[in-house]
């Protein structure tokens, strides 16, 4: 009796297969990260007044002209647009792991981000580079997908149709 485990519920009323339950701890992994990333937005925003604004100048590739406390308001602010957009993301990835029949949504954004990423990692491999958080990023950007085609599958999706 104290060693049965608990299987989570959906909202459909069936037992979660371990495909949803994954989904739903990446999503809420993701949640998490678009906290940091509106901390780091606030943070860049509110401090972007300390930064010298020469502090860019004679760095190759980004322009004799370009202001660095305009750069940190705009990264603090990015931060904080994509973390907005991860939350909604993130949102519907929960939504569609409690309930598969509404994991439509979050299936076709996860498998072409996911598409695009590989891509993207792929072509820096071939040209010899590859930075390490763009490769950890793909890979959970890519377990999503995975994750999301694993419960889409669960309703039907992908039987032979007549």
């Amino acid at each position: 009796m104290g060693s049965e485990k608990k299987v989570p519920i959906g909202t459909d009323g069936k037992p979660m297969t371990s495909w949803q339950v994954w989904l739903r701890r990446l999503c809420i992994v993701l949640i998490v990260w678009a906290a940091l990333e509106v901390v780091l937005g606030v943070l860049l925003v509110a401090f972007s007044g300390f930064v010298p604004a020469d502090l860019l100048k004679g760095i190759k590739g980004f322009g004799e002209n370009l202001d660095a406390q305009f750069f940190a308001k705009f990264l603090g602010v990015s931060a904080m647009v994509g973390a907005a957009i991860n939350v909604v993301v993130a949102l519907l990835g929960i939504r569609g792991a409690k309930n598969p029949q509404k994991i439509a949504l979050f299936f076709w954004i996860a498998l072409i981000d996911a598409v695009v990423t590989a891509w993207a990692l792929a072509s820096s491999i071939s040209q010899g580079a590859l930075d390490p958080s763009s490769l950890i990023s793909g890979l959970f950007i890519i377990s999503l997908a995975v994750c999301a085609w694993q419960v889409r599958k669960q309703t039907g999706y992908f039987d032979i149709h007549p």
